[in-house]
């Protein structure tokens, strides 16, 4: 049982969790009165919310990803109250891609009923996302000390690497929609965000190797694996568009070719 961390008894007040799952409390409530008052559709305030809900869901789960990598980097002393508060604002990301399925589903879309008239590309992307905040909601209901302790921590770990493969999903979920992917700058601010997190996780990633390979220790070999799968990681990102088909994109094609036939 070394391995499983001590609980950390604070007063609720000097909390930096209670004051980050607050926050999302109220931030989720603010969002909605603030588009409410701005926007006089009920369909576009559903899309609106959905969509600033999404991305706030997608901001906390990027920071919650890359605290625990950024600590192979920074040291943990030095990240410790941040590495503190990763589980707040996981729960909290949680929370928002609850919200964001929700007004989608009996907002946006009208109901489960509804599903079966979406294209077929439009159901795959919501399956894609509703896995994504399954394993969000996993993550954020063993995210107490008592489950941890029951796990253990070393099982607990394990299950929380759910994480990264609910990420890759929820990039496959945004791109087969992509309805802001249409703007440049969007498609490189994504990038660049996602090759920074790939960046980090193969820094952490050669660390680990490093510890088991005694050769990895040397500064030359070190920097030459971990820019190596960070290589990959860009690589597998920049073929998501090939490999995976973009909605709003394949219409658009299909849409011009009609246009070039019709000129």
């Amino acid at each position: 049982m070394k391995n499983q961390p001590r609980p950390t008894r604070i007063h609720l007040l000097q909390n930096s969790r209670f004051y980050i799952l607050v926050s999302a409390l109220c931030a989720s409530v603010f969002v909605f009165g603030a588009l409410r008052l701005t926007i006089a559709s009920d369909q576009l305030l559903y899309i609106r919310t959905e969509q600033v809900y999404g991305l706030m869901s997608l901001l906390l789960w990027y920071v919650a990803l890359a605290i625990s990598p950024l600590t192979y980097v920074f040291g943990k002393q030095r990240l410790a109250r941040l590495t503190f508060a990763r589980r707040a604002i996981g729960v909290s990301a949680a929370y928002f891609a609850l919200l964001h399925l929700g007004v989608a589903l009996w907002g946006q879309l009208g109901g489960l009923s509804e599903i079966g008239y979406l294209p077929p590309l439009f159901k795959w992307s919501l399956g894609a996302g509703v896995a994504a905040v399954a394993i969000l909601l996993i993550m954020a209901l063993t995210s107490f000390d008592s489950v941890i302790r029951f796990m253990t921590f070393i099982r607990w770990k394990w299950l929380h690497r759910l994480g990264y493969i609910g990420g890759v999903l929820a990039i496959l979920h945004i791109w087969m929609i992509g309805t802001h992917l249409e703007y440049e700058w969007v498609r490189w601010t994504a990038f660049i965000a996602l090759g920074v997190l790939a960046g980090l996780e193969m820094f952490r990633t050669t660390t680990l190797l490093a510890k088991q390979f005694a050769e990895l220790r040397r500064p030359e070999y070190f920097y030459t694996a971990f820019l190596g799968l960070w290589m990959i990681c860009l690589m597998l990102l920049l073929s998501v568009p090939l490999l995976v088909q973009n909605y709003h994109g394949a219409n658009s094609a299909t849409v011009g070719a009609l246009a070039v036939r019709h000129a």
